[in-house]
C-alpha cells in the first residue's frame, strides 16, 4: 500500500512546534516549514501513526493517513478548500496511462482486449467504493 499524510481540518497542513522539533530530531534535519516535508515521508507517517494527535498537530491541523494500492501512486489528485485537504485516485488518468501501455505492449490483439477489459472491470469496481 502507498500511504500519504493529509490535513483533515480547515486551516492547513501544519505541525506543532513540538511535532516539527521531533521530526527534525528523528531525521537530523533542520526543517522550518512543514510544507517542505514530503507527504509520503516515512518518518512523518510514523509520527502521525504513533504520536498523540494533540502533540503533533498545530491548532489549525488534524493530520491523517490515507492508503492507496501502490499502482495508483502516480495518479493521486489532491484538492484543498480553506486548508481542508482531500486526496483521491484520478481513475481517468490511470486508465489512459494503462491503456496506452497495453496498446504499446508486444502482445496479440486478443490479449490487449482482455487486458483492457480487465482494467475496465477493475476500475468500475474501484470507483464504486
Amino acid at each position: 500500500m502507498y500511504r500519504v499524510v493529509y490535513n483533515a481540518r480547515h486551516g492547513g497542513f501544519d505541525l506543532s512546534d513540538e511535532g516539527l522539533a521531533e521530526y527534525n530530531h528523528r531525521t537530523s534535519q533542520l526543517v522550518t516549514d512543514p510544507d517542505a516535508i514530503s507527504r509520503d515521508d516515512p518518518v512523518l507517517l510514523h509520527m502521525v501513526e504513533t504520536m498523540d494527535p494533540h502533540v503533533i498537530n498545530s491548532k489549525i491541523s488534524r493530520l491523517k493517513i490515507k492508503e492507496f494500492p501502490i499502482m495508483f501512486r502516480e495518479f493521486l489528485e489532491w484538492s484543498e478548500y480553506d486548508g481542508l485537504e482531500s486526496v483521491r485516485v484520478d481513475y481517468h488518468k490511470y486508465i489512459v496511462h494503462t491503456v496506452k501501455s497495453v496498446l504499446e505492449a508486444n502482445v496479440s490483439a486478443e490479449e490487449k482486449i482482455g487486458m483492457i477489459s480487465k482494467l475496465y472491470d477493475d476500475c468500475t469496481f474501484l470507483e464504486s467504493e
